[in-house]
């Protein structure tokens, strides 16, 4: 072991910490160095190269860079300096936990004043800052805001996560009439006067309390917005959209029981509608929705069952009113619903119209199945079908036939069907065999089904697909292919 003065200890001559430079021998050592030459030149070409490009090429160059990778840039000479700042997009990101220490997150804040003062470029497209806001960072965002302004930032994205602290957006936010994409997330809006966004098309909010009020307001008062995304916002009631531009409406409840007790939306232009509802002690009601062309459903939290009463009553207020969506997604948590639905005979999904069908399942029984061909059974005119399962072996480790596995009707526009993950080989390749079964008896226009099964040997893959090709197909031109 070296004491801390031996590295300055002079070694024999010719020897280093590897061996004697005899080991490589002379010719080796003169091939190095013609190498590391070469490798020299090749590096200072490469930059006179770039030199030689006006400052808007390498701009655009660095662009495609992360921001941190663009910085070290600055060494490569003095024009090089302060180019990486002029990037038409700026994101800051703190990749550091919500709990870090204060001082971290004071050096995260001056590296972005450092950036923004060392801005010289006349354009700025882009500014994001994500980081765990402290209330001491209340007048540093202020400034960011003031910056982005000034200099008609079109984008902000200001996600400022916080377990205790939230930031409350400056009144020079409320008026913005350039700004055209506003992400907001940890920021309480309480405007006291108008809104002037008259340029904004794109709205996030998340993680806030959203009063009622304020949501009137910002409806009110972004004309052209075409997409609103809330998440995990709570303290409304009714989402009244009559703007003809507002096209995009997602909407995420939070997995815990945060929201209001019933959610209202009358959208009569809408044509993309994203719902993640918490459904219980929660009740929906949708309204004038018939411009809707794609909707995607699903419910949030993992405390309650799908035979709540609130969670059935919500079930139904959807598909009583999406008969006329041609593109559904729906997520897992809605079939347990479906599938206490598809066997009360008092109700029954209501037909559609609907042609792109696609399900996110786990598939946790049989009944599951059974919620699948009633939803394949109200949707005649389907021409594509994806049935997308996470984890097949998530059932039982016994196969019991479903309670309805047949359709009573045939699928005359089904084309295109994809079977995802669905066979599980404890169970003999169910619920796979059973559903595609069901589908190539039905589907008489059939051209091609995809299966993509995650087995774990060959063998059992093997047996899976022989017995699936014994299954006879009403539709004469139906290719099945194995991914």
């Amino acid at each position: 072991m070296r004491d801390k003065n031996s590295a300055n200890t002079t070694q024999p001559s010719g020897e280093n910490d590897f061996g004697g430079v005899g080991d490589f021998g002379d010719e080796n050592v003169k091939n190095l160095s013609e190498d590391n030459d070469a490798s020299n030149k090749q590096i200072k070409c490469s930059i006179d190269s770039l030199n030689a490009l006006p400052d808007c090429l390498v701009i655009h160059i660095l662009s495609f860079l992360d921001l941190e990778e663009a910085a070290v840039t600055s060494v490569l000479g003095k024009r090089w300096r302060y180019l990486w700042a002029e990037l038409p997009k700026l994101e800051f990101y703190f990749w550091g936990n919500s709990d870090e220490g204060t001082k971290k997150i004071s050096d995260f804040v001056a590296r972005v004043h450092r950036t923004l003062a060392t801005r010289k470029g006349k354009y700025l497209e882009k500014l994001t800052v994500r980081f765990p806001y402290r209330e001491c960072f209340s007048s540093d965002v202020d400034n960011w805001v003031e910056f982005a302004s000034k200099n008609k930032v079109k984008e902000i994205y200001f996600n400022l996560s916080s377990t205790e602290d939230l930031y409350t957006l400056c009144d020079m936010m409320y008026s913005y009439p350039s700004l055209t994409s506003l992400s907001l997330g940890g920021c309480i809006l309480n405007p006291e006067r108008k809104i002037e966004w008259q340029s904004l098309t794109s709205l996030e909010i998340s993680n806030v309390d959203l009063p009622q009020r304020v949501v009137e307001k910002v409806l009110s008062c972004c004309s052209v917005l075409n997409s609103l995304n809330l998440r995990a916002c709570w303290g409304f009631t009714c989402l009244k959209i009559n703007s003809p531009n507002l096209c995009k409406l997602r909407v995420h409840d939070s997995d815990e029981e945060e929201s209001e007790d019933f959610l209202e939306i009358s959208a009569p232009y809408l044509k993309s509608l994203v719902l993640s509802l918490y459904p219980i002690e929660r009740k929906l009601k949708l309204t004038n929705l018939s411009s809707l062309v794609s909707a995607h459903f699903r419910f949030a939290g993992y405390t309650w069952d799908p035979m709540y009463e609130d969670v059935l009553g919500n079930t139904k207020e959807i598909f009583e009113n999406i008969q006329h969506v041609k593109e559904l997604e729906l997520g897992h948590e809605l079939l347990g619903a479906i599938a206490a639905l598809a066997l009360d005979a008092s109700w029954q999904l209501p037909r559609s119209t609907r042609k792109s069908l696609k399900i996110n399942t786990f598939i946790d029984g049989e009944d599951y199945v059974t919620a699948i061909v009633s939803l394949l059974e109200s949707s005649p005119d389907l021409v594509a079908l994806v049935i997308d399962c996470d984890d097949p072996s998530g059932v039982e480790d016994s196969w019991e036939p479903p309670a309805r596995d047949d359709l009573g009707c045939d699928l005359l526009h089904l084309k295109t069907v994809e079977l995802i993950g669905l066979a599980d080989a404890v169970l003999g390749g169910e619920p796979l065999l059973t559903l595609a079964r069901v589908i190539l008896k039905r589907a008489t226009a059939l051209e091609k089904m995809s299966i993509l099964a995650t087995t774990e040997t060959t063998e059992e893959f093997v047996k899976i697909g022989q017995t699936l090709l014994t299954y006879p197909r009403s539709s004469p031109n139906a290719a099945i292919d194995f991914l």
